[in-house]
């Protein structure tokens, strides 16, 4: 199916969209940029080893740390910034490493080493946007060098290159990061609101995915900006990399699974089931890597991240698949994910060292989500206007078909199925049962009227008898054809006697109505009329058609009121 014009609106409001976010989380800050410390050396050590120790292993870097090592690491910055001017406070940024303890040392040319210590799991430790570790130093005398030590750490999470600058200089930095990552989490709040709000009217499936998709971009994005501690306070740098692993990779399960839904039937079956093994493999990787032990951790870390990008490359495949087969809506999850899905490859190939750690800027993820919730939200809102209609549409067909079913086709009156529901939604709104009256009319010799003059003549006179007695039975009666020439008439809150003088006044002008108004054959009618209330109506009717009889009987063209449960011959 080729893009409607609404596809194509939104594709480009959400690509416009996205072009100004970009261009808003890309405007330069006013302070001085950070500098980011460049890494020499980095050693596994005994947790008993001191600086004195340790420094001539850093010189010389000995026993570099594998990627899979968990333990003391030791960690060498050898060139700092020219502008390290001594007395005054600066910041240290660090990353979100896994950690149980954080010692770093300001290291000059003449003098001790000045010592300061971070507790990564202290409830009450400083963080920076975009989940550093931050704390202030104040370097005495000039540094030439920083080292830091990081106990019971794991190698493979520590990946970004600390920064630092003036104190002062982090401020309007770290307000505008607080500030888009609030937009960002805010946005993908939002999100879920809304389309939970959507699922409530419509109910579909895909809506369910979007939103467990979206719930955790919105976890990653606590817990990335360092917004989670605000809810969180003594959450524990391990715990907080736990959720991160876990709502990165279990984001792609649910990616996986919105798609194939989203998409339908356009998804072939073999594709689909290969889509759910993958979607059940990431979301099972997800909670591995959240509770498996150290020692196993990186293992299942960089099995998470294969299976991660196999998810991603599948969901890729399928989305442009779909493009290639012009399938409705395609194109803009397309330009939803273009960006995220690149990101998010970048991450697993910079930790299996594809890439360098500078060609992810901080955030970059975070932007990349929000970006993908911003343009995703418009083809699923489409999607979803789709549906209403379609649902709009077929209600509106089962009420036809509910009517048809229900109405006679030759008159146009209600049949025997729509009498006797509308009689029982008549009775349903009064509340206590009601006074009701019920005329049961035959049209005298049909069967010679159809003999003689043909069956067209027998319809035109059925067609004329329900016109005239719905006309005569006025706007509150329910009038229906009760099965070939017989009709009946409800008439609500009359009495016996009411309702048989309008029996009457239907039966005397039938005959001036056909001497004056039709060039049909003249018909009288028979009409037996019972009264009750309206939880007795089969009694009623039997009651009604036993008049009815009686007044055939009797020479037709009569009015027979019930008088008790009589039973009569029916003439021929």
């Amino acid at each position: 199916m080729g893009a409607s014009w609404y596809e194509r609106g939104t594709t480009l409001v959400g690509a416009l969209a996205a072009l100004l976010f970009l261009l808003f989380l890309a405007s330069p800050s006013r302070a001085a940029e950070p500098k980011r410390l460049e890494e020499a050396c980095r050693i596994a050590a005994d947790s008993g080893m001191n600086l004195r120790q340790a420094l001539p292993r850093l010189d010389r870097c000995e026993r570099r740390t594998p990627k899979d090592y968990v333990g003391t690491i030791w960690v060498d910055y050898p060139h700092m910034p020219t502008d390290l001017t001594i007395a005054k406070t600066w910041r240290l940024v660090l990353d979100n490493h896994v950690s149980s303890a954080v010692d770093v040392w300001l290291i000059g040319p003449k003098g001790p080493p000045e010592h300061y210590s971070y507790d990564p799991n202290e409830p009450g430790r400083e963080w920076g946007a975009g989940n550093y570790l931050s704390m202030l130093v104040s370097p005495m005398r000039p540094v030439s060098r920083i080292v830091v030590r990081l106990g019971d750490a794991r190698s493979y999470s520590y990946v970004r290159a600390p920064k630092i600058a003036r104190a002062r200089s982090f401020v309007p930095i770290e307000r505008d990061q607080a500030a888009l990552y609030g937009v960002g989490v805010g946005m993908l709040a939002l999100t879920i609101l809304f389309h939970l709000s959507l699922f409530v009217a419509m109910r579909r499936r895909f809506q369910l995915f979007y939103c467990a998709h979206v719930g955790l971009l919105l976890v990653y994005g606590l817990s990335y900006s360092g917004l989670i501690h605000i809810f969180l306070p003594s959450l524990s740098a391990g715990a907080n990399s736990a959720i991160l692993s876990f709502s990165m990779v279990g984001a792609t399960a649910t990616g996986i699974s919105f798609v194939i839904e989203f998409l339908g039937a356009s998804t072939p079956r073999w594709l689909r089931r290969w889509a759910i093994g993958a979607a059940f493999a990431s979301i099972s990787m997800a909670t591995l890597t959240a509770i498996m032990p150290d020692r196993w951790s990186y293992d299942f870390y960089a099995l998470a991240n294969l299976v991660a990008i196999h998810a991603i490359l599948l969901t890729a495949g399928i989305v442009i698949r779909a493009c290639i087969r012009r399938v409705s809506m395609a194109s803009a999850i397309a330009l939803a994910w273009a960006v995220p899905m690149g990101v998010s490859l970048m991450y697993p190939a910079r930790a299996f060292g594809l890439i360098t750690d500078a060609m992810l800027p901080d955030g970059l993820m975070m932007f990349a989500t929000t970006l993908e919730c911003l343009i995703l939200s418009l083809p699923v809102a489409s999607r979803i206007r789709s549906l209403r209609i379609e649902h709009e549409r077929a209600h509106e067909r089962h009420v036809m078909l509910e009517r048809q079913a229900q109405t006679d086709a030759l008159t146009g009156l209600a049949n025997r199925r729509g009498f006797g529901e509308a009689l029982a939604r008549a009775a349903a709104g009064h509340g206590a049962p009601m006074p009701v009256a019920l005329l049961v009319i035959d049209i005298d010799h049909f069967k010679r009227v159809n003999d003689h003059h043909g069956h067209a003549t027998g319809d035109a006179i059925l067609r004329h008898v329900a016109a005239h007695v719905a006309r005569v039975a006025g706007s509150g009666a329910i009038v229906a054809r009760y099965g070939g020439e017989e009709f009946v008439v409800a008439l609500r809150n009359h009495d016996l006697m009411r309702a048989g003088t309008i029996a009457e006044r239907i039966r005397i002008s039938m005959g001036v109505t056909f001497d004056t108004e039709t060039e049909l054959p003249g018909v009288t009618v028979s009409i037996g009329v019972a009264a009750g209330f309206s939880d007795e109506i089969e009694t009623i009717l039997g009651d009604a058609d036993c008049a009815l009889y009686r007044a055939k009987n009797e020479g037709r063209n009569k009015v027979m009121l019930a008088d008790g449960p009589l039973m009569y011959a029916a003439a021929a």
